[in-house]
């Protein structure tokens, strides 16, 4: 008896001194503000007022669009949003500095302000940035995708033309544009369009109105140009198979992925986040656009992947998916999900408690615009999702 009392003790003891601590992470309550949201200083003061009284922790706060800066950039000229929406005074500068302003707006709030970039578009839009301007469409056409039939990948009216991770000269632009945004006083750096075009099929008519479905189909898959297939034989010699690509491509979006969290590492050591929008459904992502999602966020590559959920009949599905990608303890300390409000309210009011109840990091809202009107009062929908969005 003496012995197994004895035995039980220090069983009881090992227990005590193997088993993991249960740990706890700062819940995440995060809000989309796009730069369509804001063209004056009076703006950013209402929208950062609203976003830190409704209770948000963090707010991703756009300040690239497609190679134009909504802050004091050198690489970049000024967006043409913040002069009158006139593209002739594309670089002109507007005489005050977004990113600051919300920076500052911020501070009273608590609230940790995330400069949301993104990443791979370079232009939209049926008409050429002026040459003045200096902007990467003009300035650098070859930096841009190449289609299956070796045309350069043309913007549409409402769509953009990406760049080409695979360049050392589009990864190093990417890499100076960050090492900017980290002169200012951010709490994060958030990505998005992190990925290959995939969906460009959906708007490839507007250029090519004449085209068969095949033709829209190869003039949707990309990167075809010379450094890519260069790149290609090297790494895999003539056969090169389906897979290898996907592999390839993945590979190349993982590395601009990996050369920002290289600079924020040097120049904010352990003082900015890194946080990435990726798509809802990961399988889609990691073989479509070649995002590998869940392994960025089992890797530590970034702080936080922000899953954008917003389909309503498949969400539980997807978020299932994307804890399978990620992992049970990655998905708890980073793994934030992303709920759209275009969606009827109801349903956001179903999925937040989903969300809670999941395990995940936190969530967060797209976007600004669905809970404040053009005169930043809550709009209709607002009213009844802003109570239930608070801490």
């Amino acid at each position: 008896m003496a012995i197994l009392i004895a035995v039980t003790a220090l069983v009881a003891v090992l227990f005590v001194f193997t088993r993991r601590p249960t740990v706890e992470y700062s819940p995440v309550r995060a809000l989309w503000v796009t730069r369509f949201d804001y063209d004056s200083p009076a703006d950013v003061d209402a929208i950062i007022n609203n976003v830190g009284a409704a209770g948000f922790t963090d707010v991703f706060f756009q300040i690239r669009g497609n190679g134009t800066a909504f802050y004091k950039s050198e690489l970049e000229p000024w967006a043409s949003e913040l002069s009158g929406h006139d593209l002739s005074r594309l670089g002109t500068d507007p005489g005050w500095d977004p990113l600051q302003r919300a920076i500052d707006a911020a501070q009273p709030h608590g609230l940790r302000v995330h400069a949301y970039m993104n990443v791979l578009p370079g232009w939209k839009g049926l008409a050429d940035p002026p040459a003045a301007a200096r902007q990467v469409w003009t300035e650098h056409r070859d930096w841009f995708m190449v289609d299956s039939l070796g045309d350069r990948m043309l913007p549409t009216s409402g769509w953009y033309s990406f760049l080409n991770p695979v360049l050392p000269e589009v990864r190093r632009h990417l890499r100076g544009v960050v090492s900017e945004l980290c002169r200012y006083d951010i709490a994060g750096v958030h990505l998005d369009y992190i990925r290959y075009p995939h969906d460009y099929h959906i708007v490839a008519r507007q250029r090519y109105p004449d085209a068969t479905d095949e033709e829209i189909t190869r003039r949707s898959d990309f990167s075809y140009d010379e450094a890519s297939q260069a790149a290609l034989f090297q790494k895999y010699g003539w056969d090169v198979t389906k897979d290898q690509i996907a592999d390839f491509r993945r590979e190349s979006i993982t590395k601009v992925v990996r050369d920002i969290s290289y600079v924020l590492q040097i120049e904010k050591p352990n003082a900015c986040l890194l946080t990435a929008s990726v798509m809802g459904n990961p399988i889609d992502g990691k073989h479509r656009a070649y995002q590998d999602s869940g392994a960025w966020a089992r890797q530590g590559l970034v702080d936080w992947v922000v899953q954008m959920n917003y389909a309503t009949k498949s969400f539980t599905r997807h978020l299932e998916s994307m804890k399978k990608a990620a992992g049970t303890k990655k998905f708890a300390s980073s793994v934030v999900v992303g709920l759209y409000l275009e969606n009827d309210a109801a349903d956001v009011l179903e999925q937040l408690e989903i969300v809670k109840e999941s395990g995940a990091r936190g969530f967060a809202i797209f976007s600004y615009t669905f809970l404040f009107g053009a005169n930043h009062e809550p709009t209709e929908k607002g009213r009844k999702l802003l109570p239930k969005l608070r801490p």
